[in-house]
């Protein structure tokens, strides 16, 4: 963007503490990092840049890389396609990535994060827009219903906040180790608050290619502002290794996934674990289907994780078109109030599954489209629904 059309607003004047801002109440100024406010020609944005140079900002590196996605990611490798609608655009113009249960991760410059971890701040006046690309309008638009953490200082620069309602898909992260030095990269991400970019890929880099922290890694993907808080993947597993927070050319940055406290928070989102079925109940068998034909092809899908309910909740938890493929396979565990709460699966031959209590089923081969959805009464709330191991076959 020319800087012409940027007019730079007064971080202390242009927050509402209300909302954003905990600068006044919570810490000092990091060391060398300032929170700018942008209005661009989309929007407000928000990024974080040096003060003894608050001209330089995360910006393209070399020739410009990124890539408008456009539907449900027919221009860009597949593989990506099942992750693009867990990116969100944020109302104080950052981009947010859903990791699931409702949690929801991003640069903590975006809620002008102190220097000092804060922990559970209000944040009613945020949203979220899910699934903004060039020719497809946002599918879902989420509240920010609490900041659980968050901090920006030399070392770290992240958000992790709640949302509802909450979004269908989400990332995986992998919290086992740092990946190592050379890996290779990619972003998604909402760069000038434009719909949904690609950035291509780069590779990881050393902290001391533009002088960052200890926590922190360089990186030379293509990002402008807006793009702050992009999740930063792995491009070999697909999971979230880092967060990005700004740059100065030519080193772009990010802090690593593990070195925020995300671990106090996600339970059991990443890994969760099928709920027993009571001794006392007969365990439903699934009805024996034929293996996948030779001419099969099989495509792993995303888990789902859904919940906890509200009272009085009725909604569309997933549904799969014939897009996927001809027939699909999974498992789901609930564990909702028996007899009172239902999780209805209605298949692409009109069969009606209803489910209730504690239980795990798993169906093979059920002809698309299929349709999930749940609905419960007045009182107890149900806790969750699962689903694991899903397959289509094309």
């Amino acid at each position: 963007m020319d800087r012409s059309q940027l007019t730079m607003i007064s971080l202390r004047t242009s927050l509402t503490l209300g909302a954003v801002g905990f600068i006044a109440a919570c810490g000092s100024t990091p060391t060398d990092r300032a929170i700018r406010r942008v209005e661009g020609p989309n929007g407000l944005l928000t990024f974080v840049s040096s003060y003894r140079t608050p001209d330089t900002i995360e910006k393209i590196i070399g020739s410009n890389e990124l890539t408008p996605v456009i539907q449900d990611g027919a221009n860009i490798p597949s593989k990506y396609r099942p992750l693009i609608d867990a990116f969100g655009k944020i109302s104080m113009g950052c981009t947010a990535t859903h990791i699931g249960q409702g949690l929801v991760i991003t640069a903590g410059h975006c809620f002008d994060a102190p220097e000092k971890r804060i922990n559970n701040r209000p944040c009613d006046k945020v949203t979220v827009e899910w699934g903004y690309r060039k020719d497809k309008a946002p599918y879902m638009k989420s509240n920010c219903t609490m900041i659980l953490a968050a901090e920006l200082n030399d070392n770290r620069d992240y958000a992790i906040f709640r949302v509802s309602p909450v979004p269908p898909v989400s990332v995986e992260m992998d919290l086992s180790v740092k990946p190592k030095i050379g890996s290779t990269l990619t972003i998604f991400g909402h760069p000038q608050l434009r719909p949904l970019e690609w950035s291509q890929t780069c590779t990881l880099e050393n902290p001391s290619n533009g002088g960052w922290g200890t926590d922190e890694f360089s990186h030379q993907c293509d990002t402008e502002p807006g793009n702050s808080g992009s999740t930063i993947l792995d491009d070999s597993t697909l999971k979230i290794i880092g967060i990005h927070d700004g740059g100065r050319v030519p080193w772009n940055y990010g802090t690593y996934i593990v070195n925020t406290p995300v671990r106090e928070f996600i339970g059991d989102v990443q890994q969760p674990n099928p709920i027993p079925v009571p001794t006392s109940l007969p365990v439903p068998q699934p009805t024996a289907q034929p293996s996948p034909q030779p001419s099969d092809t099989v495509i792993s899908l995303q888990n789902r994780y859904f919940g906890p309910f509200w009272n009085n909740d009725e909604r569309t938890l997933v549904s799969y078109g014939a897009d996927v493929g001809h027939s699909m396979s999974f498992e789901l565990s609930l564990n909702t109030e028996a007899n009172a709460d239902f999780v209805t699966l209605v298949d692409g031959d009109g069969h009606t599954t209803i489910l209730s209590g504690n239980q795990t089923r798993v169906f093979e081969k059920l002809p698309l489209p299929v349709k999930i959805s749940f609905k419960s009464d007045r009182t107890v709330r149900s806790k969750k629904v699962l689903l694991r191991k899903v397959i289509a076959y094309q």
